[in-house]
């Protein structure tokens, strides 16, 4: 395939991008989320799982997934296990609930088949297509203050307490200063200086500052026959056991689906990837790629595989098709070749770095109609996502105001998939507040 040819399947000139863009957003964005290759093993070998087990089933079903999103919906997304999946995973799954490691995989297995099937049934695309643009601007805040409170938390800049902001942390530590030479360097290069691969020389020049702080990673996983002891060890007797259990597979599948609806829809809401209604190009393959994601991770051996808010690292530094994507998979898959270079980037250096790409992920809307209203779930759902850190409730409160808005608004009329919606996402946040407390 020449590179006219690959131009005309990505539609590489036709999304105003380049090749060589496309090479140096797939580099960034991989660089700005390696770290989950180190912090996903460490979380599930909490719940009994051999580490190096954990980090091979995480490089291959990140790489791969991460690929077939590339060569099939030819999009800029990047796939990995999730980190609201591996805390609930671990600590609620195994830790409280009492299942094996085995019995929760299998329950994630079950939860991506499930997410595959209402993907294609099409009431995952239904819901999509009823959320009104006002709520998709609030989902979209949601995404960004979400990344942005996550390189607040890699910083130790805000203390989490059972996975809350619980205040403010050392501000003269070695990892907040990290974030400010960081958060410096892109803004230089970026905004400044307008770099295209400013991201990428952000990333490296602030992995060495952090080296240089005496930042390395606490523990990594090592090349050995280990690594396969987690493949196909599905254990389904706990859909046998108790109700609970059994409700865990759907908070599982109830997160899944509704957190990747908000995820495409905040990472594509300022680009050139939606349509003149707002819709992202190419969203049902998405969606597919993601849930077939997770049913693959679950049989090599780690838990839900979500698209990834940093792919909005990526976005920004330019990548609009689906080679971005494939350029951060095959890097994914080259880590077990070269697993102790990981640590070359601590997790740290990218807190800076996720904080500004953070704030160009919130919307600037000129739509004057409504604002009042509009920006009053923005603002509510943005805090709600950073005192709760969670998009789940940030998203529950959304929905139900606009699904209650004809209410009060006579004008409107009730969208059945948004009250829908509006009634899972309670019934999510109400089940995981019942396991997790």
């Amino acid at each position: 395939m020449n590179l006219q040819a690959l131009d005309n399947f990505f539609s590489v000139t036709q999304r105003g991008s380049s090749f060589r863009t496309e090479i140096i957003a797939g580099l960034s964005v991989f660089l700005s989320l390696a770290y989950i290759f180190i912090v996903n093993p460490a979380i599930l070998s909490q719940s009994g799982m051999n580490i190096s087990a954990v980090m091979f089933a995480t490089v291959v079903a990140s790489g791969l997934s991460t690929i077939l999103m590339g060569f099939w919906a030819r999009l800029p997304f990047v796939l990995a296990p999730g980190l609201e999946m591996n805390g609930f995973f671990t600590f609620v799954v195994v830790g409280t609930l009492g299942l094996t490691w085995q019995q929760g995989l299998a329950a994630v297995f079950i939860s991506g088949l499930l997410c595959l099937l209402f993907t294609y049934i099409p009431v995952r695309q239904k819901i999509i297509d009823g959320i009104p643009n006002g709520l998709k601007v609030g989902i979209a805040t949601c995404v960004g203050v979400f990344v942005f409170t996550i390189g607040l938390f890699l910083s130790g800049i805000v203390t989490f307490d059972k996975g809350l902001p619980s205040g403010i942390g050392d501000l003269l530590s070695s990892k907040a200063q990290t974030l400010y030479v960081g958060l410096f360097l892109t803004i230089i290069l970026m905004r400044v200086l307008k770099v295209s691969y400013g991201f990428l020389i952000a990333i490296i020049i602030t992995a060495f500052f952090a080296r240089f702080m005496g930042i390395k990673p606490e523990n990594s996983a090592q090349l050995s026959s280990d690594m396969f002891g987690a493949i196909f060890k599905l254990d389904f007797s706990f859909l046998f056991t108790t109700f609970s259990a059994v409700s865990v597979l759907v908070i599982l599948f109830l997160i899944d689906f509704y957190g990747s609806i908000g995820k495409f829809i905040g990472l594509s809401a300022t680009t050139n990837l939606t349509d003149k209604d707002g819709n992202v190009i190419g969203l049902q393959k998405a969606m597919g790629v993601d849930a077939v994601g997770t049913v693959g991770g679950a049989l090599l051996g780690t838990s839900n595989i979500i698209t990834y808010v940093e792919s909005a690292v990526g976005i920004a530094a330019g990548g609009r098709t689906g080679l971005t994507a494939i350029v951060a998979g095959i890097l994914m898959l080259l880590c077990l070749a070269f697993t102790p270079l990981i640590s070359l980037v601590p997790v740290e250096a990218t807190a800076g770095i996720l904080c500004y790409v953070g704030y160009l992920l919130l919307p600037k809307s000129n739509d004057k109609k409504n604002l009042d209203f509009e920006i009053i779930v923005m603002i509510l759902m943005g805090l709600i996502t950073f005192i709760t850190f969670g998009l789940d409730k940030a998203m529950m409160i959304g929905f139900i105001l606009y699904a209650a808005r004809p209410l009060w608004n006579k004008a409107e009329k009730f969208n059945t998939y948004t009250v829908g919606s509006a009634i899972l996402l309670f019934m999510i946040v109400i089940g995981r507040y019942y396991f997790e407390g």
